[in-house]
């Protein structure tokens, strides 16, 4: 699917909104959802849903769950399907390029398998 300017936009503020404090591993498990589910609306549920849920082991993975809560609602808000799942795919793509520009994700300290 083509992505419009408008769609590319809402992936850069979605990234760009939680590139300074979410890790970017919950927006990847959101992702995996709206991935299998193709359903905007169950994502957006499931994103409001997960800070409250039992999933939930310290109070730093409900703000970040909490924050990916409130942009996702705003950003993929009126988005189809498909038009939604290429934003929040491109939007977590984004987001691992701004972490790592900004120095808040690197590979220090990463075993490699088998090793």
């Amino acid at each position: 699917m083509a992505m419009s300017k408008a769609d590319w936009a809402k992936a850069d503020a979605i990234a760009r909104q939680l590139a300074k404090d979410v890790d970017r591993n919950e927006l990847g498990k959101i992702v995996a959802y709206a991935h299998r589910t193709r359903d905007p609306e169950k994502v957006i549920t499931l994103a409001k849903r997960l800070p409250q849920s039992g999933y939930v082991r310290s109070r730093r993975t409900r703000r970040y769950l909490q924050r990916i809560a409130q942009v996702l609602s705003t950003e993929l808000a009126g988005l189809e399907g498909e038009q939604a799942l290429a934003v929040l795919t491109w939007a977590f793509r984004l987001l691992t390029t701004y972490q790592t520009e900004m120095g808040t994700r690197t590979a220090a300290g990463r075993r490699r398998r088998g090793k």
